[in-house]
């Protein structure tokens, strides 16, 4: 294994929390009379909830409040409802336990803020694996461009090009590869047969397959 450094992606790689944002952000729009569709979500995973929102607003000219309001809305929402009931996806701590066997460093970067961040690795007990933590709240640039993953590196002190990603979104998996970071896709369901996802250098399952890769 030639790499020092193990960089996970939060929502849909350590919690399953894809289908409480998808939730919250369609019930929060439908308060105005707006349809946000599976589709649209989908698209969002892994962006900056303002950038999205922005291209919302434009979409929808009606919307009142920000893009900064209604993302702050949505995030202490999906906070609560994963303060309540959130729970690992399935071969996490196998994962994280695998890694930690073989030395390497370990770090979140993710699109969601620090208070959401926190919120999760300490709801599943998961925070004294990671050596650092990074939000694009610290970036200009979200997913899918590189920067939380290069941030992510910097603070590790490892070089990119020795960094794993891992991914579930199509968005992360872009954006792992413009970082120069080898990238693992954790696929459910019919994504795994998406070509959207063959950028990626390996594709998996679950994260309980992560030990026959590598």
């Amino acid at each position: 294994m030639n790499f020092e450094a193990v960089i996970f992606d939060m929502d849909g790689v350590l919690i399953d929390s894809e289908p409480i944002w998808h939730s919250v952000e369609k019930d929060i729009f439908l308060r105005e009379n707006v349809v946000i569709t599976e589709e649209m979500c989908v698209k969002a995973q892994g962006r900056k909830s303002e950038h999205v929102i922005d291209e919302w607003k434009e979409m929808f000219p009606t919307l009142k409040l920000s893009s900064k309001e209604y993302a702050l809305e949505i995030e202490n929402e999906v906070k609560k409802r994963i303060s309540q009931s959130g729970e690992p996806i399935s071969g996490v701590l196998k994962a994280l336990n695998f890694f930690k066997s073989k030395n390497l460093k370990m770090a979140v970067a993710s699109s969601s803020k620090y208070h959401l961040i926190d919120t999760v690795v300490d709801k599943l007990n998961i925070r004294s694996f990671f050596d650092k933590i990074h939000s694009s709240e610290d970036e200009k640039f979200g997913k899918p461009q590189p920067d939380v993953f290069l941030g992510a590196a910097k603070k590790l002190g490892v070089e990119p090009q020795k960094c794993l990603v891992i991914e579930d979104s199509s968005n992360g998996v872009l954006a792992g590869k413009r970082a120069q970071m080898t990238v693992v896709a954790v696929l459910r369901g019919s994504n795994f047969e998406d070509k959207e996802f063959d950028i990626a250098n390996y594709k998996i399952r679950s994260l309980n397959e992560i030990d026959k890769i590598f």
